[in-house]
């Protein structure tokens, strides 16, 4: 058998090595992704426990201030650290009600998705006059 230089380099070895790199490489940002998601929902939980916290509590004393002092003691107690830097909450009494709403953006951990921005409310019946 004639294996000239033309011979050797044509093998196929390694040839599986670069696809490999490139779905495990795929895999691993849709793995991040998905976690990302995970966690985002996990924040928005934490923020809805803090407004009804914040809401029930303000509600037995009609105090706006009460509401957002509660909220937030949840908020630091469940969340904490960078995901809560953005959060703003706000609560207001009403004639017959308390209700609270938070804004917070959370960051994406991937350059393909956009950050992450929630918007929820809470409300609760009045349970004395003010």
């Amino acid at each position: 058998m004639d294996q000239g230089p033309a011979d050797r380099g044509l093998t196929e070895r390694g040839v599986t090595s670069v696809q490999f790199l490139l779905a495990a490489g795929m895999a691993l940002l849709l793995f991040l992704l998905l976690a990302n998601i995970v966690v985002v929902q996990y924040g928005r939980g934490a923020i809805r426990s803090a407004l009804e916290q914040g809401v029930r509590a303000g509600a037995f004393v009609g105090s706006a201030d009460r509401c957002e002092a509660t909220s937030r003691s949840v908020v630091d107690e469940l969340l904490g650290g960078r995901m809560s830097d953005d959060l703003v909450i706000r609560c207001s009494v009403e004639p017959d009600r308390v209700t609270a709403e938070a804004t917070a953006s959370f960051e994406s951990w991937t350059i393909l998705t956009p950050d992450f921005v929630v918007r929820l409310g809470a409300e609760a019946t009045l349970e004395v006059t003010p």
